[in-house]
């Protein structure tokens, strides 16, 4: 519902340009920024669980992941050294178009892992406050913190493109 100063047509407006520069993975429509990422969600229905409700042995399994496009800030590499090697730490910031996951039926959660850039991310805050016109009912966007995990602990299938 777009506000008396922000009507809904002007809504459409904003949301069918963004579409045009990100991209719009659900009709099949590349975008002139077209950067891409796959969406993993855990299963917890499959993955083991210890008595605290862990996933047993650090290994969760996921459900098959979803492409989306989104707009990626991601930060420098971090290198650190201990005893059991070398450790790759980076963070990354993921900026999606809200309405792309009404259309895919799904919500960004905590722990979503994020497939980008031969590696992956795991969600560690979702930020949904930028709203159009100061309407709250307008929240246009998804924007994700996220952090590298290791490729080991994690069990992933295969891509699902909607």
């Amino acid at each position: 519902m777009a506000g008396r100063f922000l009507p809904q047509s002007d809504v459409d407006l904003i949301t069918r340009v963004t579409k045009e520069l990100v991209g719009d993975k659900q009709n099949n429509k590349d975008g002139i920024i077209n950067q891409e990422c796959v969406i993993y969600k855990p299963s917890l229905q499959e993955s083991a669980t210890n008595m605290y409700g862990e996933s047993a042995g650090g290994k969760k399994l996921y459900k098959n992941g979803v492409q989306m496009n989104a707009l990626i800030e991601a930060d420098d590499f971090d290198f650190n050294q201990d005893d059991f090697g070398v450790n790759n730490n980076q963070s990354a910031k993921f900026s999606f178009l809200r309405q792309s996951f009404i259309e895919a039926s799904m919500v960004l959660e905590i722990g979503d892992l994020i497939d980008w850039n031969y590696g992956y991310f795991e969600v560690g805050s979702v930020n949904e406050n930028q709203l159009i016109g100061g309407q709250f009912d307008q929240n246009y966007s998804v924007i994700a913190n996220t952090f590298l995990i290791r490729k080991s602990s994690i069990q992933i299938e295969r891509v699902r493109s909607i």
